[in-house]
Protein backbone atom coordinates (compact mmCIF):
# COMPACT_ATOMS: atom_id res chain seq x y z
CA UNK A 1 0.00 0.00 0.00
CA UNK A 2 0.70 3.47 -0.32
CA UNK A 3 0.48 4.68 2.97
CA UNK A 4 3.15 1.45 4.08
CA UNK A 5 5.34 2.49 1.65
CA UNK A 6 5.47 5.94 2.69
CA UNK A 7 6.04 5.51 6.17
CA UNK A 8 9.06 3.20 5.37
CA UNK A 9 10.48 5.73 3.64
CA UNK A 10 9.45 8.65 5.72
CA UNK A 11 11.53 6.70 8.10
CA UNK A 12 14.30 6.27 6.33
CA UNK A 13 14.88 9.77 5.37
CA UNK A 14 13.85 10.41 9.32
CA UNK A 15 16.86 8.94 10.22
CA UNK A 16 19.25 10.31 7.66
CA UNK A 17 17.77 13.80 8.08
CA UNK A 18 21.17 15.65 7.34
CA UNK A 19 20.95 14.00 4.12
CA UNK A 20 17.41 14.72 3.59
CA UNK A 21 17.07 17.12 0.89
CA UNK A 22 19.67 15.59 -0.98
CA UNK A 23 17.51 12.35 -0.61
CA UNK A 24 14.74 14.10 -2.38
CA UNK A 25 16.80 15.93 -4.89
CA UNK A 26 18.26 12.28 -6.18
CA UNK A 27 14.55 10.76 -6.19
CA UNK A 28 12.98 13.58 -8.49
CA UNK A 29 16.07 13.65 -10.57
CA UNK A 30 15.92 9.45 -11.11
CA UNK A 31 11.85 9.72 -11.30
CA UNK A 32 12.67 12.27 -14.18
CA UNK A 33 15.77 10.32 -15.99
CA UNK A 34 15.40 8.85 -19.12
CA UNK A 35 15.74 4.84 -18.82
CA UNK A 36 15.82 5.20 -14.58
CA UNK A 37 12.45 7.09 -14.09
CA UNK A 38 10.66 3.88 -15.42
CA UNK A 39 11.69 1.31 -12.77
CA UNK A 40 12.55 4.43 -9.38
CA UNK A 41 9.25 4.11 -7.22
CA UNK A 42 10.10 7.94 -7.08
CA UNK A 43 6.36 9.02 -6.08
CA UNK A 44 6.44 7.13 -2.99
CA UNK A 45 9.49 8.48 -1.76
CA UNK A 46 8.79 12.48 -2.44
CA UNK A 47 4.78 11.65 -0.88
CA UNK A 48 7.31 10.85 2.26
CA UNK A 49 9.02 13.92 2.01
CA UNK A 50 6.00 15.48 1.88
CA UNK A 51 4.72 14.02 5.04
CA UNK A 52 7.81 14.73 6.63
CA UNK A 53 7.14 18.49 5.88
CA UNK A 54 4.20 18.32 7.44
CA UNK A 55 5.87 16.94 10.67
CA UNK A 56 8.38 19.70 10.60
CA UNK A 57 11.15 17.29 10.28
CA UNK A 58 11.70 19.04 7.06
CA UNK A 59 11.54 22.79 5.91
CA UNK A 60 8.91 22.99 3.18
CA UNK A 61 11.04 25.41 1.04
CA UNK A 62 14.63 23.56 1.15
CA UNK A 63 12.43 20.06 0.34
CA UNK A 64 9.84 22.35 -1.83
CA UNK A 65 13.73 23.17 -4.08
CA UNK A 66 15.54 20.14 -3.54
CA UNK A 67 12.53 18.57 -5.32
CA UNK A 68 12.13 21.41 -8.23
CA UNK A 69 15.90 21.22 -9.00
CA UNK A 70 16.16 17.41 -9.33
CA UNK A 71 13.02 17.58 -12.09
CA UNK A 72 14.65 20.29 -13.74
CA UNK A 73 17.93 18.47 -14.26
CA UNK A 74 16.49 15.30 -14.98
CA UNK A 75 14.23 16.64 -17.59
CA UNK A 76 17.34 18.11 -18.78
CA UNK A 77 19.98 15.42 -18.90
CA UNK A 78 17.23 13.26 -20.95
CA UNK A 79 16.90 16.00 -23.29
CA UNK A 80 20.47 16.14 -24.13
CA UNK A 81 20.85 11.95 -23.92
CA UNK A 82 18.21 12.05 -26.95
CA UNK A 83 19.58 14.78 -28.84
CA UNK A 84 23.36 13.57 -28.29
CA UNK A 85 22.47 9.83 -28.65
CA UNK A 86 19.25 9.66 -29.95
CA UNK A 87 19.55 7.51 -33.09
CA UNK A 88 21.43 4.52 -30.08
CA UNK A 89 18.32 4.77 -27.82
CA UNK A 90 15.93 2.52 -29.82
CA UNK A 91 18.39 -0.17 -29.12
CA UNK A 92 19.38 0.09 -25.08
CA UNK A 93 17.57 -0.90 -22.28
CA UNK A 94 14.65 -0.61 -21.81
CA UNK A 95 13.49 0.05 -25.05
CA UNK A 96 14.96 -2.87 -26.71
CA UNK A 97 12.58 -4.87 -25.09
CA UNK A 98 9.87 -2.60 -24.75
CA UNK A 99 9.86 -0.53 -27.71
CA UNK A 100 6.11 0.53 -26.84
CA UNK A 101 7.27 2.70 -24.27
CA UNK A 102 9.26 4.97 -26.69
CA UNK A 103 6.43 4.77 -29.57
CA UNK A 104 3.61 6.29 -26.92
CA UNK A 105 6.22 9.00 -26.12
CA UNK A 106 6.80 9.96 -29.87
CA UNK A 107 2.93 9.83 -31.12
CA UNK A 108 2.50 12.06 -27.12
CA UNK A 109 5.30 14.59 -28.64
CA UNK A 110 3.54 14.74 -32.31
CA UNK A 111 0.32 15.25 -31.06
CA UNK A 112 1.03 18.21 -28.41
CA UNK A 113 4.18 19.46 -30.00
CA UNK A 114 6.21 21.74 -27.04
CA UNK A 115 3.71 21.29 -24.76
CA UNK A 116 4.21 17.94 -24.27
CA UNK A 117 6.93 18.42 -22.18
CA UNK A 118 4.88 20.42 -19.91
CA UNK A 119 1.70 17.98 -19.77
CA UNK A 120 4.12 14.58 -19.62
CA UNK A 121 5.21 15.88 -16.28
CA UNK A 122 1.97 15.16 -14.41
CA UNK A 123 1.80 11.95 -16.61
CA UNK A 124 3.93 9.12 -14.92
CA UNK A 125 4.37 6.32 -17.68
CA UNK A 126 5.64 9.67 -20.00
CA UNK A 127 6.91 11.52 -17.63
CA UNK A 128 10.86 10.39 -17.91
CA UNK A 129 10.22 9.62 -21.82
CA UNK A 130 9.22 12.78 -23.26
CA UNK A 131 11.89 14.67 -22.70
CA UNK A 132 14.32 12.01 -24.02
CA UNK A 133 11.99 12.02 -27.50
CA UNK A 134 12.23 16.16 -27.55
CA UNK A 135 16.02 15.86 -27.73
CA UNK A 136 15.39 13.27 -30.00
CA UNK A 137 13.01 14.91 -32.18
CA UNK A 138 15.95 18.61 -31.88
CA UNK A 139 13.14 20.39 -29.93
CA UNK A 140 14.55 23.81 -29.61
CA UNK A 141 16.72 24.23 -25.95
CA UNK A 142 14.75 27.38 -25.03
CA UNK A 143 11.80 25.45 -25.85
CA UNK A 144 12.28 22.38 -24.04
CA UNK A 145 13.32 24.53 -20.61
CA UNK A 146 10.47 26.97 -20.47
CA UNK A 147 8.29 23.97 -20.83
CA UNK A 148 10.77 22.17 -18.14
CA UNK A 149 10.79 24.99 -15.43
CA UNK A 150 7.49 25.97 -15.53
CA UNK A 151 6.17 22.26 -14.99
CA UNK A 152 8.79 21.27 -12.32
CA UNK A 153 7.71 24.14 -10.19
CA UNK A 154 4.42 23.41 -9.93
CA UNK A 155 4.69 19.15 -10.15
CA UNK A 156 6.96 19.79 -6.76
CA UNK A 157 4.19 20.79 -4.68
CA UNK A 158 2.00 18.37 -6.04
CA UNK A 159 4.09 15.43 -5.23
CA UNK A 160 4.40 16.44 -1.56
CA UNK A 161 0.62 17.63 -1.28
CA UNK A 162 -0.55 13.41 -0.40
CA UNK A 163 2.14 13.24 2.41
CA UNK A 164 1.47 16.54 3.80
CA UNK A 165 -2.26 15.44 3.65
CA UNK A 166 -1.62 12.06 5.34
CA UNK A 167 0.71 13.45 7.86
CA UNK A 168 -2.19 16.09 8.69
CA UNK A 169 -5.20 13.83 8.74
CA UNK A 170 -7.41 15.75 6.06
CA UNK A 171 -8.46 15.27 2.48
CA UNK A 172 -6.38 15.72 -0.55
CA UNK A 173 -9.16 18.06 -1.77
CA UNK A 174 -9.26 19.81 1.30
CA UNK A 175 -5.72 20.26 1.85
CA UNK A 176 -5.20 21.68 -1.68
CA UNK A 177 -8.34 24.30 -2.19
CA UNK A 178 -6.85 25.75 1.56
CA UNK A 179 -10.32 23.87 3.04
CA UNK A 180 -11.20 25.04 6.62
CA UNK A 181 -13.26 22.75 8.58
CA UNK A 182 -16.59 24.04 9.23
CA UNK A 183 -18.06 24.48 13.09
CA UNK A 184 -20.70 21.74 13.10
CA UNK A 185 -24.33 23.45 12.96
CA UNK A 186 -27.46 21.08 13.03
CA UNK A 187 -31.04 22.54 11.71
CA UNK A 188 -34.34 21.70 12.70
CA UNK A 189 -36.64 19.46 10.67
CA UNK A 190 -38.26 22.14 9.18
CA UNK A 191 -35.30 24.35 8.07
CA UNK A 192 -36.36 26.65 11.03
CA UNK A 193 -33.77 28.59 12.96
CA UNK A 194 -30.55 27.31 13.62
CA UNK A 195 -29.52 25.14 16.48
CA UNK A 196 -26.03 25.45 17.54
CA UNK A 197 -23.78 22.57 18.20
CA UNK A 198 -22.70 22.18 21.93
CA UNK A 199 -20.08 25.15 23.02
CA UNK A 200 -16.55 24.76 23.28
CA UNK A 201 -15.31 25.56 26.96
CA UNK A 202 -14.34 28.61 26.92
CA UNK A 203 -16.00 30.12 23.73
CA UNK A 204 -19.45 31.60 23.95
CA UNK A 205 -22.27 29.62 21.81
CA UNK A 206 -23.08 30.99 18.56
CA UNK A 207 -25.12 29.50 15.16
Amino acid sequence: MLSDGVARWGAFIEANASWAEAILFLCAFAESLAFVGLVVPGVVLLTAGGALVATGVLGFWQAYAAIALGAILGDAFSYWLGRLFGHHVPHVWPFRRRPEFLERSNRFFLRHGGKSVFLARFLGPLRPVVPLTAGMMAMPHHRFQVANLASAVIWAPLMMAPGIAMAKGVGLDELLTGGMAKPAVSRSVEDGPCVPAPPIAGEPSRC
